[in-house]
């Protein structure tokens, strides 16, 4: 029966069961698709090699076509890895997951719906201590920097985000209800009930990467602090960094543990202070390009500065090497992260 559903018209299971995007959400889920691990785009060569998207690639190899490497040689580690998981699960099943929005629910369920901030969890007890030091030491040096106690705000949160969260029907169908318009709650229920179907018969089931491949800096509407920023208390969201278990387990297997998650993390935060500088000076706003490489800049800085990360070099390497693990190869593109 799942592998009837994962060939189906991907759309159908949004329209059989009346469900559309809010419209305050459509944004939300277009900023997702621009971060440094956002999942893969079906007709969208952002993240693949230069002139055919991944999705697109995988199609024609799915219908028997022998797949080429592009002509300029470009690529990543993160597309290989990436495109070897959806190999792993089926194309029909990856369109299926994306053309219904599963990939992202759990970022809604962790950035708008899950309260709780005490109990973040990264990989192991030794990553969750490591990643949550640095949040503090980062904070605490950027405030060291901020003379004027105009940039640095402490309510930026450090999160977790994790597919299993969405086998538990009191999650999943609140972000469900976030992240859709409804006609009934009947179709809200059978909705939930074929999505936890899908991801239960996925390899690595709710811990499948490509359930939580995104790590992205969030923020509230400004001055208003963690959970505030809306007269609707549903609508308020959190000033945060949300890393993705998927993004983890990309780093360890690739061999970059040791230094990639901070560089992930400093990444992150340099949009938090990117974000501060555009509230000082409207207007100042330049293309997501620059933005990238400067938080990448940003990153570097902290991590190897002596009252900061203070890095050796091998670590530096690491995570020198992490960046270039996640660029990709649309140079022209407004969204571009950088090359591999």
């Amino acid at each position: 029966a799942i592998a009837a559903a994962a060939t189906v018209d991907a759309t159908s299971w949004l329209d059989d069961h009346h469900l559309h995007v809010r419209p305050d959400m459509e944004t939300e889920l277009l900023y997702l698709s621009t971060g440094e691990f956002a999942p893969l785009q079906p007709n969208d060569a952002h993240r693949a090699m230069q002139g055919k998207g991944v999705m697109q690639r995988e199609r024609e190899r799915n219908g028997g076509g022998v797949m080429q490497r592009e002509s300029n040689g470009c690529s990543s580690p993160l597309i290989t890895w990436t495109t070897q998981q959806i190999r792993d699960m089926g194309y029909d099943t990856y369109k299926t997951l994306h053309e219904n929005k599963i990939i992202q629910l759990a970022y809604v369920y962790k950035h708008y719906i899950d309260k709780n901030e005490e109990e973040e969890y990264f990989v192991n007890d030794i990553q969750t201590a490591e990643l949550q030091r640095r949040h503090r030491d980062t904070i605490a040096f950027w405030r060291e920097a901020d003379i004027d106690n105009t940039v640095i705000t402490e309510d930026i949160l450090l999160l977790s985000m994790h597919g299993t969260d969405l086998q538990d029907n009191d999650k999943l169908v609140p972000t469900i209800l976030r992240l859709f318009d409804f006609n009934a709650i009947s179709d809200v229920l059978a909705f939930a009930t074929k999505v936890q179907q899908l991801i239960a018969n996925l390899p690595q089931g709710y811990n499948n990467p490509l359930l939580t491949m995104n790590a992205i800096a969030t923020r509230s509407t400004y001055n208003h602090g963690t959970f505030n920023g809306h007269d609707d208390p549903s609508r308020r969201v959190k000033d945060s960094i949300i890393i993705g278990d998927g993004v983890l387990q990309f780093l360890y297997e690739s061999g970059l543990q040791s230094s990639g998650p901070d560089f992930v993390h400093a990444h992150e935060f340099g949009h938090h202070l990117q974000f501060r500088i555009e509230d000082l000076a409207p207007g100042s706003s330049y293309d997501d390009r620059r933005k990238e490489l400067m938080a990448d800049a940003i990153s570097g800085y902290f991590l190897a500065h002596d009252e900061g990360g203070d890095m050796m070099a091998n670590d530096i390497g690491i995570f020198d090497e992490t960046a270039f693990s996640t660029g990709d190869c649309s140079v022209t593109s407004k969204d571009h992260h950088g090359t591999p």
